[in-house]
């Protein structure tokens, strides 16, 4: 998710510099002062919105597969987990990019209104097999609001300042996050999972309702896209690289997904508290990357971007086979929020550059389609090999298909500089 060439102007001209207000302060909010004021209202709301669902993601979701594994839960049932979220993905890419070109804020809204609720379900949700089910429901109706967002996004930011509010939005999120994870780890250890997951339930229902008040512009009208829409742009040849290059890069991730909890609970032994603040970990180091990843998307692009981390994520898989204990651990935690952070900016930074005008929900719904396709399989494929030989291998495994995915990103990336040192 560099300061913009974005300005204000006055009918008596340009405001004259003033080094006593060149404060980082002013430099920080210049941004936002800039917007035109539907685009600030949205932002606020959006941040709003941001920090509630990260009150409500860091008290559920670092501690889900957790819990489930200590109730039970099988090395199968915490690839389902795993794969939850793809699973969403997968199910509603096609259709909810033809959604979210008509009403996206309502595709946002509704669905995380009924998604998070599902938690209020979470005292009657004792056994390992009920709570995965839960969490899986929650993903599936979740994945609706991914093309609507990015639609939402699109319509409502300028584009070259468009990273660093998403990244700011982020920003809120995971500094929220980190609140919530420190503080429902012991919160869990002592009152159980039911009523804490609850709790958050209704504050992230609460986050979904702020984000109803965004007004987007007013558009023309049109017919709906034909569902299978999406798979258009993988005819975009910019585009169809960019995939291919994430398609490995990510099943890589997904097959961490379950390796995880599994190196937590059965081989670190990581109690809730510990699973608490290495969650918070990876939150404050995707605030890092947030910022980061943000300014590079503004000052080199999205696409670019996204072949930056593709090469340099390997460090991730690599520090997790070698974890001896939770706090070593906490390093790769680290590692994972700060590029995971840089991932989740330019991938639909990337989309929003190579999708023409009226695509974007197409885009981001191949983009998501494909990664709901890994996350469905890449789970399972890990959870087999975590069976037979434990979980560190499966580190292993991931950190030779990221490392593919970066020899992939960089000849791509070397590939468009001789491009764009051609003379025309």
């Amino acid at each position: 998710m560099a300061l913009p060439r974005y300005s204000t102007p006055t009918a008596a001209g340009p405001e004259p510099f003033d080094s006593r207000r060149d404060t980082a302060y002013n430099r920080a909010v210049q941004p936002l002062r800039a917007l035109p004021p539907r685009a600030r209202h949205a932002f606020v709301h959006d941040l709003a919105g941001a920090v509630l669902f990260g009150l409500f993601s860091g008290t559920v979701l670092p501690f889900a597969s957790v819990v489930a594994r200590r109730l039970g839960a099988e090395p199968l049932w915490i690839s389902w987990l795993a794969s939850a979220p793809a699973l969403g993905f997968f199910l509603t890419a096609g259709w909810a990019a033809s959604l979210a070109a008509r009403n996206p804020v309502a595709l946002v809204v509704w669905p995380s209104v009924a998604a998070r609720g599902l938690f209020l379900l979470a005292p009657f949700a004792q056994s390992a097999h009920a709570l995965v089910l839960l969490v899986v429901a929650y993903h599936m109706v979740q994945g609706l609001t991914v093309p609507a967002y990015a639609e939402a996004v699109g319509r409502l930011f300028p584009a070259d300042v468009r990273g660093r509010l998403v990244g700011t939005v982020r920003v809120g999120l995971s500094l929220a996050a980190i609140v919530a994870s420190l503080v429902a780890g012991p919160a869990i250890g002592r009152f159980g999972h039911g009523p804490v997951f609850a709790a958050a339930g209704l504050v992230g229902v609460a986050g979904a309702l702020v984000f109803s008040r965004v007004r987007l512009p007013r558009t023309p009208r049109g017919p709906f896209p034909p569902p299978v829409a999406w798979w258009t742009a993988l005819r975009d040849p910019s585009f169809r690289s960019l995939a291919v290059c994430t398609f490995v890069f990510g099943f890589g991730g997904w097959m961490m997904a379950p390796a995880v909890p599994l190196l937590l609970v059965d081989v670190l032994r990581a109690t809730p508290a510990q699973v608490g603040v290495l969650s918070a970990v990876a939150a404050l180091a995707s605030v890092v990357g947030f910022h980061v990843w943000g300014r590079a998307v503004d000052r080199r692009s999205g696409v670019e971007t996204v072949r930056l981390i593709l090469v340099a994520a390997l460090l991730t898989p690599v520090l997790y086979f070698l974890a001896p204990s939770p706090w070593f651990a906490a390093l790769a935690f680290a590692s994972d929020g700060f590029f995971v952070a840089g991932l989740d900016l330019a991938w639909m930074a990337a989309c929003l550059e190579l999708a023409p005008p009226g695509r974007v929900g197409a885009y981001v719904a191949a983009y998501t389609m494909l990664l709901g396709l890994r996350g469905v399989t890449a789970p399972f494929v890990a959870g087999a090999l975590a069976s037979a030989l434990g979980p560190r291998p499966v580190f292993l495994a991931a950190a030779a298909l990221v490392a593919a995915s970066g020899v992939l990103a960089s000849r791509a990336l070397r590939r468009d500089r001789l491009v764009t040192a051609q003379p025309d």
